[in-house]
């Protein structure tokens, strides 16, 4: 069975940081801009070096698959406004819909990226801002592998020795990397650390295989307090709200509360799990890629949806509304199915070939009411209109292999 890719890596003993002081430019490519002059009169202040614009204008984050080349495309214009190189091969993770984590497994490297684009929400309105793509920092251990976002903290797990450093998200946007805590978790193992109210959720290392099943809790200057009720057997994906999380286990999905409380979720259909979660943030609804289809999970309610699918799936997402859930098959065709019922409501053939095993996995992404998908084999990512029956609203050339792929500012 095809198991989903974690964003994980493992990590090291001793963190070095890098330009913490200043946001370092990345490399920029001139490009017209659609952007607007700062808008007067606004009630939020903008942050140093940005305009505010008149609305969202979200930009993908693609990974090269062959090399440490990250490029930035506005989505207004279809221009690249930016590129990165962090030195190798990296997998994406969005933190908050502004900045990505871009992970190097094999050289042990975090490099944390400003896109240059997001929106904030300010009580019954929002307010729009970009600037140009910037390096802030970067962490190295062994084997960082499992980014985690809560709290207002951003956690990096280093399998290879067990521990992980929590960033201040606060400070991201000062063009820094600052390490509030490291969190030592016994030993080495493919682990997780949730931020949760001021204190950590952290995985228990030491058990003979390396995939745990135990969580423990940590205070806020990383020191153990206690181990936590009920277990997550074979853990692997997580899913982090505003007011608890949840682990995707072998025997069902594990709910953590930030009081610290627990309670199990079991699947519909035995022995068809989750490995991996994808979900919006803002709604309480996660989708899980498995090889019978796409399971959906009501968080809150604990309702379940699972769609059926010929072909194993890839890859899924979830729309914001949590109406619409999406999956990517082995043969190449995306599918849309109904969020309550679980209905097929469109089929649409994007990749050029069937997967293959041996190449780099297509990635989809959500942003607002498009979702992107890779298309590894011909070098070029096609944004899908999910409302409109699937269609293909455009196909973005991009003259190199995508693999992983990010969404900021939608």
């Amino acid at each position: 069975m095809y198991v989903p890719k974690l964003i994980m890596t493992v990590g090291v003993f001793t963190v070095a940081i890098a330009g913490c002081s200043s946001a370092e430019s990345a490399t920029e490519v001139p490009a017209e801009s659609t952007a607007g002059a700062a808008r007067t009169g606004s009630d939020l202040a903008a942050e140093a070096g940005s305009t505010e614009v008149e609305g969202p204008e979200p930009r993908l984050v693609i990974a090269d698959a062959d090399s440490g080349r990250i490029e930035v495309i506005d989505l207004t214009t279809d221009e690249s406004v930016g590129s990165f190189d962090v030195g190798n091969p990296a997998q994406l993770t969005t933190v908050n819909g502004r900045y990505i984590v871009a992970v190097d497994g094999e050289g042990g490297r975090v490099d944390f990226l400003d896109p240059g684009s997001w929106t904030i929400e300010h009580g019954d309105h929002s307010h729009s801002y970009i600037k140009n793509p910037a390096t802030i920092g970067s962490l190295e251990g062994e084997d960082p592998n499992y980014i985690v976002t809560g709290d207002r903290k951003v956690a990096v797990f280093y399998d290879g020795t067990g521990t992980a450093d929590v960033v201040d998200f606060d400070t991201l946007s000062k063009g820094e990397v600052t390490v509030a805590t490291t969190i030592d978790a016994l030993a080495p193992h493919r682990g997780i650390a949730v931020p949760v109210s001021d204190q950590y959720v952290v995985s228990r290392g030491g058990d003979e295989d390396d995939v745990p099943n135990t969580l423990e809790l940590h205070n806020e200057a990383g020191e153990l307090v206690r181990t936590l009720d009920g277990a997550c057997p074979e853990m692997h994906g997580a899913a982090v709200f505003s007011r608890y999380f949840v682990l995707a286990c072998d025997d069902g999905v594990l709910k953590v509360e930030d009081d610290f409380t627990t309670a199990k979720l079991p699947y519909p259909t035995v022995g068809n799990r989750a490995w991996s979660f994808d979900h919006q943030g803002k709604g309480a609804i996660v989708s899980a890629a498995t090889a019978e289809g796409v399971l959906a999970l009501d968080t809150r309610s604990g309702r379940w949806v699972e769609a059926k699918t010929a072909d194993e799936t890839l890859a899924s997402g979830v729309s914001g509304d949590g109406k619409t859930i999406f999956s990517l098959q082995t043969d190449g065709t995306f599918r849309t199915f109904d969020g309550v019922t679980g209905a097929e409501l469109s089929s649409t053939p994007v990749l050029s070939a069937r997967y293959d095993e041996d190449g780099p996995v297509p990635s989809v992404q959500v942003g607002g009411n498009r979702v992107y998908v890779s298309d590894p084999v011909t070098d070029t990512v096609v944004e899908i209109d999910y409302r409109d029956a699937g269609r293909i609203s455009r196909t973005l050339d991009l003259g190199f292999s995508p693999a992983s792929v990010g969404v900021v500012g939608a």
